[in-house]
């Protein structure tokens, strides 16, 4: 089933008008697409995008135990060995 905001918060996105972002270099404000400023030729960053649908999980952290191999699966050495 898709979403769709009630016609309160759509007509108050609408209201607010174009959404904008500011140069770094020179202030100018320019669309939240632009790529580039139109006055002074900065590059913008890419634009990180949420995902779509269920999120994906998170990365293990660094140095966290990890899921349980299954039976008879190779295992690797624990710790240094002497």
């Amino acid at each position: 089933m898709c979403y769709r905001p009630p016609a309160a918060e759509i007509a108050a996105a609408e209201a607010e008008g174009p959404k904008k972002k500011e140069c770094p270099e020179c202030g100018s404000e320019e669309m939240l697409t632009a790529k580039t400023c139109s006055k002074c030729g900065y590059k913008f960053p890419p634009m990180k995008l949420a995902p779509k649908g269920p999120s994906a999980p998170a990365p293990a952290a660094p140095g966290a135990p990890s899921a349980p191999k299954a039976p008879g699966a190779p295992q690797p050495p624990k710790g240094p060995q002497n």
